[in-house]
């Protein structure tokens, strides 16, 4: 089976990030065949990043015709489960079956704080939720509406307990990182702690170029502001950028990291950062356009060999 490839929709106040560009962008990802568009969840961020991603999937679904659309993640332990049982099958019934639930614990104490969730029990209402949800599709519940189909639902995970219990709970397991080598730890880690892990969906930074050095002076400052906002949330110091961390290149360059990436993770699915805080519609659509039509054909006929 072909790996796939999705885009990660990052959608922020500042930058006018609300207007009709994310969703052209994604149009155009649909377009060009990508298999997957993904959206993120955060609360009380100062420059407004998504705090509804189910609305937004609602949105997306509407104006694409056969990329699936999923949240990686939604919080579940700050949502009711069986809402997010019923929000999920609209989605799913609306999209035509497109529709993949990404959930992870989450991590922020000022989202727990605000929205009330017990922070200490984030694993087990993780868990719970998960179950929960099942059981409302499964019809024992009286939730309605019921999906038509099965909805697959991944989970996401960080250190050993989270994955463990990703794969646990999850049809998959999603892994975020912005770097090749931070994939390929976490990939080993979760080896380590599960036997016969489920499928590995794999999110990260990528973007390319004709002109490599082009390429890192448009994506550095949105790789920037990313490190740094996942510090804050940690209350930690952003690591230093070291360009050869990142893939960021040109398409022949990226095409072989890939290809030695899944060596490494056995992802099957990998999802980039269709457009980077900071990078101009102009350059995402470039990137875009060189990452469907030369990197994964290129990336798919290394794997297969």
């Amino acid at each position: 089976m072909d790996v796939e490839f999705g885009v990660l929709v990052d959608v922020r106040a500042e930058g006018a990030g609300y207007s009709g560009e994310r969703v052209e962008e994604v149009v155009v990802a649909d377009r060009l065949g990508f298999d997957g568009a993904w959206l993120s969840e955060h609360h009380l961020a100062a420059d407004g990043a998504l705090p509804s991603p189910l609305v937004m999937a609602g949105v997306l679904a509407g104006r694409t015709e056969r990329i699936r659309i999923g949240t990686n993640v939604l919080v579940l332990p700050l949502h009711h489960p069986l809402r997010v049982a019923e929000d999920a099958a609209v989605l799913d019934l609306v999209s035509g079956g497109r529709f993949v639930l990404g959930v992870g614990q989450g991590y922020a104490e000022r989202e727990f704080a605000a929205l009330g969730a017990d922070r200490r029990r984030r694993g087990a209402l993780l868990e719970d939720g998960v179950r929960l949800v099942r059981q409302a599709w499964a019809g024992q519940l009286g939730v309605t509406p019921r999906p038509r189909g099965e909805i697959p639902i991944y989970a996401a995970g960080v250190t050993a307990a989270g994955l463990r219990r990703a794969a646990r709970v999850g049809d998959g397991v999603i892994i975020y990182c912005a770097t090749p080598a931070d994939l390929i730890e976490r990939r080993q880690l979760l080896d380590e702690v599960v036997d016969n892990p489920p499928p590995l969906i794999c999110t990260g930074i990528m973007h390319v170029d004709d002109d490599a050095d082009r390429a890192w002076a448009d994506a550095a400052p949105g790789i920037a502001y990313l490190e740094g906002e996942i510090a804050s949330y940690g209350g930690t110091e952003p690591p230093a950028l070291r360009r050869d961390d990142y893939l960021v290149g040109t398409p022949d360059d990226i095409a072989e990291r890939l290809i030695a990436l899944h060596e490494a993770t056995r992802f099957v699915h990998f999802a980039h950062w269709l457009r980077l805080p900071t990078l101009s519609h102009q350059a995402a659509m470039r990137s875009l356009e060189l990452i469907a039509g030369r990197v994964v054909p290129a990336v798919r006929a290394g794997v297969s060999r």
